[in-house]
């Protein structure tokens, strides 16, 4: 029988990610993926001239030479090797409600940049945005001690050495906005991201969304020249030249144990493979109720916390292919936000149904960054929104099409009517993603694509301040959106890569037999 050191169940990002350092690290490392190529939702695919990214719109920290950030110095140390674009703004966002825009600004990549922008647009934020930012490095000191703890935090050193931290650890988003005393306006502009952490600002954690802000605003932002499929393949086969196998096709049916611990998985043609450790990117509840053998094994507080949690955003896309070049249709900017109001709470309570009036329409044109991704005279575009509920629990067979291409009506309606673009007379190809479709692809629940809400009680560092003190089953460890780090491509990578270090103590440590 073969055995393995550690089995990664499933191909996403964070899987990739732990495959390709714990076999750097010397581990016997297998992946499993149901599908027939590796990326998961980091993937793309063809509709007649066009490829489209199944998901990916822009990476935070990559950067070059001194601007260098931590995903850029990870993939370098791992020597993985794709062709990254920078993109030259953050966004752009229009707030427009039945033909009154209250607002309509670019925001720019660069600390310097964005200072300029704030005193121009809110000159009375000036000194709170330099202490939002300034905010960023002491939350990071505290990150660093927490990860250098190896799951043996001293709450007196927390307190004493990063006092910030801590105060950041328990509040939303928005109290921080408030505390670092910023006006309505500038609150609003920085709450244009909520969709890319599935709840409104007043919800999500502090320490999350500072992160993700201060890499996009600082940092800048990139997209893979041959969109984020060539990312999973690069992961991929720097993985397999440190000696990792992948077994595609092929789905796990049961996580196997014996003497309380983890010792291998059965495959969907019943081969049975040996492992100390499993890896999974299938959401905790999914292991729990699905695969394991034994659910006795299961602790009853990680029973409880996943009950507690909520899922993150549930997307709905439009894919696009247009007969027309970006500048005829007047298409000048990468990434832009539409919103009929700038207060994320209204429209994430909005879009805990198919029913509400207020929206928030993500669109990301490609050929901005990169011109030649379409044929010449040709611009592809994606449009999404974000549910915050199970908001197509009620759909079945017979409705599902003519709801969906309902959805992608109104969104292309919206987005006609407040940028003045003519997209309808163009098209010529378009898919429609909905919940269903990404439920059914990836294998998360109600097709969710970013793990579990980011919430003040459950937040990214609340999450990894617990990391290794919350014990489930030896040998089982969970990679992904809802992991430590939470959702994002950033996150999922860098966690995975942690993740394969902790991995690599369990084993070598002899693992529990």
């Amino acid at each position: 029988m073969e055995k393995y050191d550690l089995i990664v169940i499933g191909a996403g990002n964070s899987g990739l990610m732990t495959a390709c350092r714990a076999s750097k690290l010397g581990l016997k490392v297998l992946v499993v993926e149901r599908h027939n190529l590796p990326g998961g939702a980091a993937t793309s695919f063809v509709r007649g001239r066009f490829e489209f990214d199944a998901s990916l719109h822009e990476i935070p920290d990559f950067g070059e030479g001194e601007a260098r950030g931590e995903l850029g110095h990870l993939f370098d140390e791992l020597g993985i090797d794709v062709e990254m674009v920078p993109i030259k703004d953050a966004f752009r966002y229009v707030i427009e409600k039945d033909g009154v825009r209250t607002l309509d600004i670019t925001f720019p990549h660069g600390r310097d940049k964005v200072m300029e922008l704030i005193a121009k647009e809110c000159p009375q934020d000036v000194e709170a945005m330099e202490n939002f930012l300034d905010v960023y490095s002491e939350m990071l000191k505290g990150l660093e001690y927490v990860a250098s703890s190896m799951g043996r935090v001293d709450p007196e050193v927390l307190v004493r050495e990063h006092p910030n931290f801590m105060r950041i650890m328990s509040v939303s988003a928005g109290e921080l906005f408030r505390e670092l005393g910023m006006s309505e306006k500038c609150q609003q502009i920085l709450a244009a991201y909520w969709p890319y952490q599935g709840t409104d600002i007043e919800t999500v954690d502090a320490s999350r969304y500072l992160m993700m802000l201060y890499g996009y605003f600082v940092n800048g932002a990139y997209a893979p020249k041959m969109r984020s499929h060539a990312l999973s393949v690069a992961i991929m086969r720097k993985a397999e030249e440190y000696g990792c196998r992948f077994l595609f096709d092929t789905e796990v049916t049961k996580v196997l144990t014996r003497n309380g611990a983890i010792c291998g998985v059965e495959l969907d043609n019943g081969t049975t493979i040996e492992t100390t450790a499993i890896a999974s990117s299938a959401y905790p509840e999914v292991v729990y109720s699905k695969l394991l053998d034994d659910r006795s094994l299961v602790p009853e507080f990680e029973l409880k916390k996943a009950n507690a949690r909520e899922y993150g955003f549930r997307a709905f896309s439009v894919y696009l292919g247009l007969d027309a070049p970006p500048e005829e249709i007047g298409i000048e900017d990468y990434t832009i936000f539409l919103s009929t109001t700038g207060d994320s709470r209204v429209i994430c309570d909005e879009s805990k149904t198919r029913n509400g009036k207020e929206y928030a329409l993500d669109i990301c044109c490609l050929n901005i960054a990169v011109p030649d991704c379409s044929p010449k005279g040709t611009t592809q575009m994606v449009l999404t929104i974000a549910y915050t509920g199970d908001a197509w629990a009620d759909v079945n067979e017979e409705n599902y099409m003519k709801i969906k291409r309902e959805v992608a009506d109104e969104m292309i309606d919206n987005l006609e009517h407040v940028m003045g673009y003519k997209i309808r007379e163009h098209i010529e190809e378009i898919e429609i993603a909905s919940p269903v479709t990404f439920a059914r692809y990836m294998a998360s629940p109600q097709g969710s694509i970013y793990g579990y809400c980011s919430l003040k009680w459950d937040g990214m560092s609340t999450r990894m301040l617990v990391a290794g003190m919350e014990q489930t089953i030896p040998g089982l460890f969970f990679v992904g959106g809802h992991g430590t780090s939470l959702s994002g491509y950033y996150p999922t990578y860098t966690s995975g890569n942690r993740t394969a270090f902790q991995i690599m103590g369990y084993v070598r440590g002899g693992g529990r037999r």
